[in-house]
């Protein structure tokens, strides 16, 4: 049979089998383009402000951890940093496993990987890639097996981006090692990244931080420093020390003993755990109690929280229930998915961390509302908007982990798989749909303690504030006040006049804060008039360790209250028999300072005691120690601080607190 030309010249040659992979360029200058264009490419997926950040220290995590798996003893994993504003350089040093001389010597290459990619966080060989060639300054040195391998890399980003072939090929040129804490280490690696020329993108002073401290929440929500561990998870024991350098040269110090990530209940004041107040629930359900009474550490909270695994998610042991099929379900077990999910009752606590408490950049939500999809015990990227339907205002205002153990992201850690993304989003759906029934748990969208209601006996609050502006009594200076740490009375107080004088040292030396007097009367109706003035710092009003009679509330601005009555006291039981006979009203009254608390209120008040730690989250102002409702109505009466209950606070505050709950929640009923 006659073949046509065609079909002839269809006819393969005889040559021998090739591997693609394998095969050499014969044109070193199209070697050069085609690896230059693949560098581009490794650099353009990373687009994250705090990129560098990331593979720097995952890198020395990673390092860190090996070596702890395989020494026994004697070894503390450490990592050190270190950031210059003015020199816009970045330094991270590990005590971690090292580099042998033909790792460090090819660890740059792009798709060049020393690492298993199942006990590290990486293993696609673009990350070193991207800090040589994202930057025109790294400095690599390294110690292993009692040598030293140092050098450093310029040019790299300004050689990937000519396109008039005048930068030559960098190569790495040997240098002595620049960050001192590697000078001490027996073994580890350290890498120094200068921010310098057109290329580079990222700039370490927008974000405002000048300080370790922010820096610190910084690292630990937008990078590997954030490990993320949920449920049974335990975070492994790495001392990171966080050294900043500001444009004026000062340096600020902070120490992270296990890097965690800054989960929004632990920073965002007081919150509850959802798990368990449901638990609660079913407690006082089976006792027939009245479920709509709720126990007052669950009300008027800044968020509530929860974490679950995605199998307690699928045997329907969470309040969490998606609508899976059969091959979501499968896929859940398959990633190992553990989710957190956090509601906030407004989005000001986004705002107010991001101002107040760290003081970053206006506009710049450190955390905020949305999905963080993470794995490998790292957040990864920015959060994603959940993407509810119905009440979108949830969307904002929660906050959700999807931890995904078997997903791995695309290069720059940009995102995952399609189908692992929506599972993700399928889950924080159904988490926010949940937190959303409970939203009645959460305090009033404002979050300002009631400070701004009118009062009544007008004429006598107007007189005093005439009084005030026209002979005003303003003494300040140098060593006024001077801390003796002891107060000058000297024994318990017998009468009511003992009362004012104690309460009076105790807002002069600064125990009670924020409290201004205006008046004290021997012939009115009423003991006095004060207000609650707030002014920077508000941290002085906040609750913390060192202040625990402080508020929950996030104060961001000066706060003037309204002018109100106080009322002073030996004991409670004189002030409740004048509402008896009607001298007082209970209406009046904004606040009552006694000894102490007596026995006549019961029947007509109930009490909450913000001495008792699970309720100090609803207290109104710094160093009330009650709050006193009327039994019949539940609505709010006054105030009070009994100096009695405050001293035995100070003094012992776990037994207090104890003794606290233990007579005040037994009269509610809870």
């Amino acid at each position: 049979m006659l073949q046509t030309k065609a079909q002839a010249l269809s006819a393969p040659e005889a040559i021998e089998d090739w591997d693609p992979l394998g095969q050499e360029e014969p044109d070193p200058g199209l070697l050069l383009a085609a690896l230059r264009r693949q560098i581009r490419n490794i650099l353009k997926s990373y687009t994250g402000s705090y990129d560098l950040f990331a593979e720097l220290l995952q890198n020395a995590l990673d390092a860190v951890e090996r070596r702890a798996r395989e020494e026994h003893g004697g070894y503390t994993p450490t990592i050190w940093i270190k950031i210059d504003l003015q020199e816009s350089a970045v330094s991270v040093t590990d005590n971690g496993y090292g580099m042998p001389l033909a790792q460090f010597q090819r660890f740059l290459k792009p798709n060049i990987s020393f690492k298993d990619g199942v006990t590290t966080r990486g293993s696609k060989g673009v990350g070193a890639t991207y800090l040589a060639y994202g930057h025109n300054y790294l400095e690599v040195a390294t110690k292993f097996e009692g040598k030293v391998y140092s050098g450093v890399l310029r040019e790299g980003r300004e050689w990937v981006e000519d396109t008039t072939e005048t930068v030559g090929r960098p190569r790495m040129t040997i240098i002595s090692p620049t960050h001192p804490p590697f000078l001490n280490v027996d073994r580890g690696t350290s890498m120094t990244l200068k921010l310098t020329g057109q290329h580079v993108r990222n700039n370490l002073r927008y974000s405002g931080a000048t300080t370790a401290e922010q820096w610190a929440a910084i690292l630990r929500v937008a990078t590997p420093l954030g490990g993320i561990y949920l449920c049974t998870q335990t975070p492994p024991r790495i001392t990171v020390c966080l050294e900043v350098i500001d444009l004026q040269r000062q340096a600020t110090h902070e120490t992270v003993s296990q890097p965690t990530y800054v989960y929004p209940h632990t920073v965002l004041g007081t919150s509850a755990d959802l798990r368990e107040y449901l638990k609660d629930q079913a407690v006082r359900e089976k006792r027939r109690q009245d479920l709509s009474k709720k126990p007052p550490k669950y009300t008027q909270l800044n968020g509530i929280w929860g974490e679950w695994t995605g199998e307690e998610i699928l045997i329907d042991k969470s309040p969490i229930k998606p609508q899976l099929d059969s091959d979501e379900q499968k896929l859940v077990r398959e990633l190992d998915i553990t989710l957190y999910t956090f509601l906030g009752y407004s989005t000001d606590l986004w705002d107010a961390y991001n101002d107040t408490k760290l003081r970053l950049r206006k506009g710049l939500r450190l955390l905020e509302g949305g999905l963080q999809l993470a794995t490998r015990n790292m957040p990864q990227g920015r959060p994603l908007t959940i993407p509810i339907t119905r009440n979108i205002y949830f969307q904002n205002i929660a906050h959700v982990i999807v931890h995904m153990d078997n997903a791995e992201p695309d290069l720059g850690r940009k995102g995952f798989q399609p189908e692992h993304v929506k599972i993700a989003e399928k889950l924080a759906v159904s988490a926010v749909t949940i937190f959303a029934k409970y939203y009645d748990l959460l305090r009033a969208k404002t979050g300002a303690p009631d400070l701004q209601q009118q009062m009544k006996l007008e004429e006598w609050v107007e007189q005093q504030k005439s009084h005030e502006l026209k002979f005003p009594l303003v003494i300040t200076g140098r060593g006024l006040f001077l801390p003796t740490e002891e107060l000058a009375i000297r024994s318990t107080p017998l009468v009511e006049q003992d009362v004012v004088a104690l309460f009076n040292q105790m807002l002069s030396s600064g125990i009670i804060r924020g409290i201004q007097l205006l008046a004290s009367s021997q012939y009115k109706q009423y003991d006095g008039l004060y207000r609650i003035k707030l002014k920077p710092p508000f941290s002085n009003y906040t609750r913390n360790a060192e202040n625990p009679l402080g508020v929950e509330a996030i104060i961001s601005e000066p706060l003037t209250s309204a002018v109100k009555v106080l009322e002073y006291k030996y004991n409670v039981d004189g002030l409740i028999e004048e509402f008896q006979t009607g001298e007082k009203s209970p209406n009046d009254v904004s606040l009552v300072v006694a000894w102490e608390m007596g026995s006549k209120w019961q029947g007509l008040f109930d009490v909450l005691s913000y001495l008792d730690e699970g309720n100090a989250h609803h207290r109104q102002f710094h160093g009330a120690t009650h709050s006193f409702s009327h039994s019949a109505s539940h609505t709010h009466a006054f105030e009070a601080i009994i100096l009695k209950d405050l001293v035995e606070y100070l003094s012992d505050p776990i037994a207090t607190s104890k003794y606290q709950h233990e007579i005040y929640s037994e009269d509610l009923g809870l």
